[in-house]
Parts: structure tokens; C-alpha cells; sequence
């Protein structure tokens, strides 16, 4: 029997009426359960009203069980949350796709989304980074037109930079 397809409503968070147990939810079981951040990291990392803050969340809700499915955030310039991006420039942060809901598309979707957002934003350039091990999310920034950079470490940790020029 064929798994039925999945439609996602995607939409900035708050027209999705994205609470914060939704975003620590998402925030969960992507990064401390996919092991890949430290629960007392994740605690001070992930507080959701300070996640909400860094910039444009863009939300995707399963259309049939009206479920927060995934979301990324496009940071701003003048975001205090921005960390490597120039003037001009946007990041992406906190990509995450709940696990049931991955191998869909829906991650390519939300990065499409925020390409565009930052687009419509006339940004010249998308700045963002991972950690070494998320290789199928690296496999996505590529497929996206996202360009393996540089490398760096930040308190203890290894993450590999990307870069994607935004044509206006």
C-alpha cells in the first residue's frame, strides 16, 4: 500500500499561529534527540521566544493534521542574532524537519522559501553553517545552490560555512 502524500501549508509563524511548545518541540527532536546538540546547550540555545526573535520564521504545518512539521529562520542584517553575515546579507538558521516528515521534500521547501524571502528582501547573499556530521542537510544546501565556503570552530565545535548569492 502506497504511503499517501503529504501537503504542507507553509507561511510565516505567526500566521501559522506557531507556539513556543511547537518550536521547542521542532527544536527537540531535531538537534538533542538527532544527537547533535547537548540538552544543556539546548536549554539556553533554543529558549523558542529568543529563537522567534532572531528573525523571519518561516513555518510549514501538515495540512492534515494541522501539525508543525518544520521551520527555518531567515536572519536579518541588523538582527542582533546575526553572527557571520555581512551588510546585506541574511542567514539561515535552525533549519529543522520533525523526523516523520523528512525524505518529502519539505526541507527543500522551506529552503527554497527562504531563499526567496531574502530575495523579496533584495539581500545580496545567504550565509549559513552546519555541523560536519549533518551531511544530508549539506546535501540539501547544495542541491539549493548553497557553496561550501570555508571552515571554522566555534567554542569546541567544528561547522563547515556556506554561501549562496541571492540574484534579484
Amino acid at each position: 500500500m502506497a504511503t499517501p502524500t503529504l501537503t504542507f501549508k507553509l507561511a510565516p509563524a505567526e500566521i501559522l499561529d506557531v507556539t513556543e511548545l511547537e518550536i521547542e518541540h521542532v527544536l527537540t527532536q531535531v538537534y538533542v534527540v538527532g544527537a547533535f546538540t547537548a540538552p544543556e546547550v539546548a536549554a539556553s540555545l533554543f529558549e523558542p521566544s529568543a529563537v522567534r526573535r532572531r528573525g523571519i520564521m518561516i513555518a510549514a504545518r501538515d495540512d492534515q493534521h494541522s501539525q508543525l512539521a518544520g521551520f527555518i529562520i531567515v536572519v536579518p542584517p541588523n538582527s542582533p542574532a546575526r553572527q557571520l553575515a555581512g551588510a546585506n546579507e541574511g542567514e539561515v538558521h535552525l533549519l529543522g524537519v520533525l523526523p516523520e516528515y523528512r525524505a518529502q521534500g519539505l526541507g527543500r521547501m522551506l529552503v527554497d522559501a527562504a531563499i526567496e524571502k531574502a530575495r523579496e528582501l533584495g539581500y545580496s547573499k545567504l550565509i549559513l553553517w552546519t555541523q560536519p556530521s549533518m551531511s544530508s542537510a549539506q546535501r540539501l544546501y547544495e542541491s539549493a545552490g548553497f557553496r561550501h565556503v570555508d571552515n571554522f570552530e566555534r567554542n569546541g565545535r567544528q561547522f563547515k560555512l556556506y554561501e549562496r548569492v541571492i540574484v534579484v
